[in-house]
């Protein structure tokens, strides 16, 4: 039995069609660094003119850009990377050519068509990824390249009905993507407005009671009087001088990472918190925390300790803003949670079309199969009637060869 040899085929091909053999190079010819550079060398000097190659051996460090002026695929890679890389060969600085053609070769009735589809589903799953754009937004806004292989897909596909298959798969994948995405919205918007808001809510409730105590208990301490005395370490100071001096002081001896407790001001607990990063903050605590950034001054110390104590009604406004946001948030997850998928009747439609061309496209299968072994059958039956089959390569004559014999 015989066998098969690509590169020889369109080798003998182009030199039917007048382009001499001398010019042709295989890639796989060169199997030492000196004979690569030696044949790309030639390749820019024009001596050879056309390099036949696999992805891999044509890859990195094939540089014969110069004087290219045409690229031909003639199968088709697993992967769009691939073809990036391929024709990375030509589409670079260098080459001395305003515009290079393309081609790309498909076998109508053959795998081709499903080796495309499989490349431009993945060309849709790498833009999505390397634009940064959402689900619905890439599905529905496919790049050049992509579109660029459906394209050749459709062509290498004959039966109509195939390539309603390959569309109608291409939009059921796009609409169960969007169902996906619906979902995952759909179950964190209900998540949000039943557990997540609601605790936010009770949470900032919470701790506004607090401040409201905080300000009355403050209040009353102001009311008996308003003159400066802290207590540190067991001693009452009056002085904010001296205050703020022994705060410090007791600042000093508290450990890194830990919020330490040194002083009691106006029946609220002065605290000191350290932190790794070198920043130190003062917490006045009540029946909630109020923190400033710690000062190195003893008397800065204590201002920022009674500014902060003065100005505890100032998270009241805060806290009420808060929860006016997380109140409209949750009526916003639960308006979005209450809408129903948009494309839901498409799905539909196209699910049952979808199940219907997989019946039809398996019935023609069968038949075609069933025809194949009554014809085999006949054939074994009638040995005498079998006809030789004899391949028949499409010819079209070329200027090429007559173009030099004119010109010698």
């Amino acid at each position: 039995m015989g066998s098969f040899d690509v590169y020889n085929y369109i080798k003998t091909e182009l030199v039917r069609q007048g382009i001499p053999a001398g010019e042709i190079a295989f890639i796989h010819d060169a199997k030492t660094d000196a004979q690569r550079d030696a044949l790309f060398r030639e390749m820019r000097a024009g001596t050879k003119k056309i390099l036949l190659g696999s992805t891999d051996k044509c890859g990195t460090g094939v540089n014969v850009q110069t004087h290219l002026t045409a690229m031909h695929h003639c199968d088709c890679p697993w992967k769009p990377s691939s073809i990036e890389q391929r024709e990375g060969r030509r589409l670079r600085q260098g080459n001395e050519n305003d515009e290079v053609a393309v081609y790309r070769y498909v076998t109508k009735g053959t795998f081709d068509a499903y080796s495309w589809a499989l490349v431009e589903n993945k060309q849709r799953f790498i833009s999505q990824v390397m634009t940064g754009k959402s689900v619905s937004r890439t599905c529905e806004d496919i790049d050049e390249a992509a579109l660029s292989y459906a394209e050749i897909k459709a062509v290498a596909a004959g039966d109509p009905m195939i390539k309603e298959k390959m569309q109608i798969d291409n939009d059921v994948q796009r609409l169960k993507m969007l169902k996906s995405t619906y979902d995952s919205q759909h179950y964190a918007m209900q998540d949000s407005f039943m557990v997540k808001f609601p605790k936010l809510i009770a949470a900032a409730e919470a701790k506004l009671q607090c401040v409201h105590e905080d300000v009355r208990e403050r209040d009353k301490r102001l009311a008996v009087g308003a003159e400066f005395s802290i207590r540190v370490g067991g001693m009452t100071f009056a002085e904010r001088v001296d205050g703020g001096t022994a705060f410090l002081s007791a600042v000093s001896k508290c450990k890194t990472g830990q919020t330490t407790e040194v002083a009691e001001y106006k029946g609220f607990a002065v605290l000191v918190e350290k932190n790794f990063m070198g920043a130190n903050y003062l917490v006045l605590r009540g029946k909630t925390e109020y923190k400033a950034e710690l000062s190195t001054s003893p008397v800065g110390c204590m201002t920022r300790m009674e500014n902060l104590f003065n100005g505890i009604q100032e998270k009241i406004q805060f806290l009420e803003e808060r929860l006016e946001k997380y109140r409209l948030d949750m009526e916003q997850a639960k308006a979005d949670y209450e809408k129903p998928f948009p494309y839901e009747e498409e799905l539909k439609t196209k699910l049952a079309r979808q199940f219907e061309l997989d019946n039809l496209l398996d019935m023609e299968n069968r038949k075609s199969l069933e025809e194949k072994t009554e014809m085999e059958v006949s054939g074994m039956q009638n040995p005498g009637e079998q006809s030789e089959q004899v391949p028949h390569v499409a010819e079209q004559p070329c200027r090429y060869g007559a173009g030099r014999e004119e010109n010698r």
